[in-house]
């Protein structure tokens, strides 16, 4: 007796799917993360400028311990975000080989 016919789709249209789904997945994914990264140099900026005004109200006479107040802030402010910055690079970088990965297993990629 013949077996019957299956109808499933191919292999190959399987991983595409799927592997397809990674890669917008993937695609999102860095978006958001540029996205963030783009918006913490303005942050930096502003609290590089902060620093320098701090420096100058001190220099004009302002009372050090209001400056040293404010400028711990800013010190710790600026770390946080230069480690978020150290982060999102990592993390954009992860994703760049994943895709560059996910590149050589997608069929419609091959050559």
């Amino acid at each position: 007796m013949p077996f019957p016919a299956l109808r499933s789709p191919s292999r190959k249209d399987v991983d595409e799917r799927r592997l397809g789904r990674l890669a917008r997945l993937l695609q999102a994914t860095q978006v958001e993360i540029e996205k963030e990264a783009t918006q913490l140099y303005p942050s930096e900026n502003a609290m590089t400028d902060c620093a320098a005004f701090s420096v100058q109200a001190l220099e004009n006479g302002e009372t050090l311990e209001v400056v040293s107040v404010r400028i711990d802030t800013l010190t710790h402010n600026m770390m946080l975000n230069h480690t978020r910055q150290v982060s999102l690079q990592r993390q954009l970088s992860f994703v760049r080989r994943t895709q560059a990965e996910l590149q050589r297993l997608l069929p419609s990629h091959r050559t």
